[in-house]
């Protein structure tokens, strides 16, 4: 090899390592704490962050529905089959064939 083809490569080689330098730098400040990508991932850190407080919010009002839904239906119940009413001494047994027919007849219970 020739001293010209030897001081052409080894300036290839000197330009290949200047563009390498400027790449690492231009990573570094990428990655660094004021960089763009950290920028980037703190900003879908926050939309994330967003979202997620959405649905535990909409999930809260769906379980406060569905527990007012659940308590309308028991009132619902009581008033038809008249359950909720039973007396908790000994006429209970006495009356709950009653109240156990009333509510096979008005298809709140299903024979089995």
């Amino acid at each position: 090899m020739s001293e010209a083809q030897q001081n052409k490569y080894i300036n290839q080689l000197r330009r290949q390592l200047v563009n390498a330098v400027e790449r690492i730098k231009t990573l570094e400040l990428d990655l660094e704490p004021e960089g763009r990508i950290t920028e980037a991932f703190d900003a879908m850190e926050r939309h994330i962050a967003e979202k997620f407080a959405a649905i535990d919010k909409r999930f809260d009002r769906l379980e406060h529905q569905f527990n007012r839904l659940q308590a309308k239906i028991e009132v619902v119940l009581e008033a038809i089959t008249g359950l909720g009413d039973l007396p908790e001494d000994e006429s209970l047994s006495k009356n709950a064939a009653n109240y156990l027919t009333n509510a096979l007849r008005f298809g709140i219970l299903r024979e089995v």
